[in-house]
């Protein structure tokens, strides 16, 4: 098989307005079976825990799908669920050690203010690596097995993308540049990418602290929101923090009333609706695309929580902790220019600026 010349629709982009897109009806082909396979045989073999970092490593490894020849594809793929692996590990050897796992998230958060402006995959890699962090470190270490099903959802995200370029007889064109070419953007000298790091560093040790003193039993949603939505740009950031808190809301309410509402039937339709959706949805607008995506992520904590009174605390507190990301990612983004001026920066680096819907992909 050859490349073909036409790349894969961004995430973000634009659908067209006039006639079916079909591209984009294939990427929701082929995100609702990747995230719905390991729902149906957790469905047959009853729930287990792995299922969550299954369907974290699906998601992660369809957003850093990049097209390409198959070894290439994988390694592309495989850049995100890596990099949640290695945060698992260093959250689970810390886990007794919560300021430790603290400093490690802040760390993480300050190489993904350094990255900003770099590789979308080297972006992907810094958000999981501080997620994985924090999800094992403060909230609970994952066991053998589910390194292993994020291994093994990586290599089943991988085969599904490839047989969707079988009926074309060619693979779809790369769409990102190789590593080596981020070099230049990384930009490691530059002051203004260490103001906002650290910046980025405070937001996730504010939020963390709060989350620790209100009780929260998921951190690690908090941290997610802030690497998911701070930018050195600041109105940018402040668009996609309301975006994300109003997606989050609505998504929470629609959860718990089919969570309290239906049978176990009707909830896996409402997440396979969601899933098939997500990414038409993403195209109109991004606070849509977070709605689809939580609505999706708290019914499949229903579904592997068979604590109903905890099923219901963990679909409430998905709202709070997003809310508490999105607060302290404020805090962040006041610190920046305060930082600025204390780097003696007079003005920030000219630098390309990603699309900002491309990165939302994500839990």
């Amino acid at each position: 098989m050859t490349a073909s010349p036409a790349p894969r629709t961004g995430e973000g982009g634009t659908a067209p307005a006039s006639r079916i897109d079909w591209m984009l009806l294939e990427r929701s082909l082929r995100f609702s079976i990747t995230v719905m396979t390991p729902i149906a045989v957790t469905q047959a073999f009853g729930m287990q825990n792995w299922l969550v970092f299954a369907m974290v490593a699906g998601i992660v490894a369809f957003a850093g799908d990049a097209g390409g020849r198959p070894g290439a594809r994988l390694l592309w793929m495989a850049t995100g669920p890596l990099a949640l692996c290695i945060g698992l590990l260093l959250g689970s050897i810390s886990l007794a050690h919560p300021l430790f796992v603290i400093a490690l998230s802040m760390t993480a958060g300050l190489f993904y203010g350094v990255v900003e402006t770099s590789h979308p995959h080297l972006l992907l890699a810094a958000r999981f690596f501080a997620f994985g962090i924090v999800l094992a470190g403060l909230v609970f270490p994952p066991a053998p097995i589910d390194y292993l099903a994020i291994l093994v959802m990586l290599a089943y995200s991988w085969l599904v993308s490839l047989a969707f370029d079988l009926p074309r007889r060619s693979w779809q064109a790369l769409t990102v540049p190789p590593f080596i070419a981020m070099w230049p953007g990384l930009a490691l000298r530059s002051r203004e990418r260490w103001a906002f790091g650290a910046s980025v560093a405070i937001a996730v040790g504010l939020a963390l602290a709060t989350t620790h003193w209100t009780g929260a039993t998921r951190p690690s949603w908090a941290c997610l929101t802030i690497l998911m939505v701070m930018r050195s740009e600041v109105a940018s950031s402040l668009r996609l923090s309301v975006e994300r808190v109003v997606g989050t809301l609505a998504g929470v309410i629609i959860a718990v009333l089919v969570a309290h509402n239906g049978s176990e039937s009707v909830m896996l339709l409402v997440m396979a609706l969601a899933a098939f959706v997500r990414w038409p949805a993403q195209q109109v607008h991004n606070a849509l695309g977070v709605f689809c995506l939580t609505v999706f992520v708290l019914l499949m904590v229903e579904l592997v929580t068979p604590d109903g009174s905890q099923a219901d605390m963990l679909l409430h507190e998905r709202f709070y902790d997003t809310l508490i990301g999105a607060v302290a990612a404020g805090f962040g983004l006041l610190a920046f220019p305060v930082l600025r001026r204390l780097f003696a920066l007079a003005a920030p680096d000219d630098g390309a600026r990603r699309n900002d819907d491309h990165d939302q992909g994500v839990a």
